[in-house]
């Protein structure tokens, strides 16, 4: 068992190297991306990635299956690192657009490789303890690392941000594969990712689960790119202010991700959803109608969209993995693509929605899709 908890501290490490660089280059990606091709073709090139991580979680199970856990992973590091190395040194248009959709896509297959780490090693009667201590390393990183971005660029420019980044990548690739040199992959159930898709639809636990995810990211999506771009078009809030009230927020991940993950292993997953989709429904519908001047008043309530919605992340989490193991890959693929699908469809869906409603509308809108997942919620069964 000592063995077993220092390869889970190492796959966490590595996840938090992984999503501290993630979080420093998402906050510079959009305006080096502008310069080249314009704020209003950024999106799509966005969108182009995400298809790219659809079509990569289509052939990984595949790949583990053939060249095991261990190498798949410290080659999809090392890609990236060297994706990112091109990036901070390319002047070149049509390169930087090129290898920024390959990073993209790239980047969003890591996850679904910690995911069969982290079931390898948890115990499904401590799962929310797991998936919680899990969830609130990556939100340190993600919480802590645009304060670090945002001194970098100051000194030295929008580049040296992606050297980080890599170099950050290549310590995480060299602690994969030295931690886990003696991970034995299991019996993977080698099932196609459409066989996988039907199995989720017929198991009415794993497609109601798999739905709470997708409606999870789809409120991400729409928070992260349309949040900012309200409080700095339409409130005039600058962005230092901005900073600060994101900071705010983002301290409801770090603070409350772990001990939630334990709650749901003594409570169960289903009241505790309902909490989280009702608060986060609230809190949303709040922030669409209120108008005022003082940004503190936007980062609580920001703050308390976070603490609605990070419960239902980790909560969703545990319930999903209390059901799949490390050798169901196939199944865990599926059920990370709603990040990516989210990023297709969720930005084409809200630009269509501020056309036509506004941003208050859009919100609002948003804030009814939470409380629908509030209701849905109530037909999941509790898992011990």
């Amino acid at each position: 068992m000592p063995d077993r908890k220092k390869a889970l501290r190492s796959v966490l490490l590595t996840s938090f190297l992984f999503f501290a660089h993630l979080s420093v280059v998402m906050y510079v990606n959009a305006t080096v991306l502008s310069a080249f091709v314009g704020t209003e073709h950024t999106t799509l090139l966005y969108v182009l990635g995400a298809t790219g991580s659809v079509v990569l979680l289509f052939l990984l199970p595949r790949i583990v299956q053939k060249i095991g856990l261990v190498s798949t992973n410290v080659t999809i590091l090392v890609l990236l690192a060297a994706t990112l190395l091109i990036l901070g040194t390319t002047s070149n248009p049509e390169m930087f657009i090129s290898i920024f959709v390959l990073y993209t896509g790239l980047s969003g297959t890591i996850w679904y490789c910690n995911d069969l780490f982290v079931s390898h090693y948890a115990d499904s009667r401590t799962m929310g303890h797991t998936r919680g201590s899990y969830l609130t390393v990556i939100n340190s990183a993600i919480a802590l690392m645009p304060i670090i971005a945002g001194i970098l660029v100051e000194r030295s420019g929008f580049h040296s941000i992606y050297i980080v980044a890599a170099s950050l990548l290549c310590i995480a690739a060299g602690i994969i594969a030295y931690s886990q040199r003696h991970f034995v992959d299991r019996s993977y159930t080698a099932t196609t990712i459409p066989a996988a898709w039907e199995r989720i639809r017929h198991t009415p636990s794993l497609r109601r689960v798999a739905s709470i995810n997708f409606l999870l990211q789809f409120f991400y999506v729409w928070m992260t790119i349309f949040t900012p771009l309200y409080l700095a078009t339409v409130l005039h809030f600058n962005w230092q202010q901005i900073g600060l009230a994101f900071t705010c927020m983002l301290t409801a991940f770090v603070i409350l991700q772990y001990p939630i993950g334990r709650w749901a292993d003594t409570i169960g997953e289903k009241r505790l959803l309902v909490v989280g989709f009702s608060i986060a429904s609230i809190s949303t519908a709040l922030f669409a109608l209120m108008h005022t001047h003082r940004i503190m008043l936007y980062a609580v309530i920001l703050f308390g969209t976070r603490i609605g919605i990070c419960m239902v992340e980790v909560l969703a989490e545990t319930y999903f993995f209390k059901q799949v193991t490390d050798r169901d890959e196939g199944i865990v693929s599926v059920y990370r693509m709603m990040y990516p699908l989210s990023y297709i469809i969720a930005p084409l869906i809200g630009w269509g929605m501020i056309m036509l409603y506004g941003y208050q509308g859009l919100f609002l809108s948003l804030a009814l899709l939470l409380l629908f997942g509030a209701w849905y919620t109530l037909r999941l069964v509790d898992i011990r």
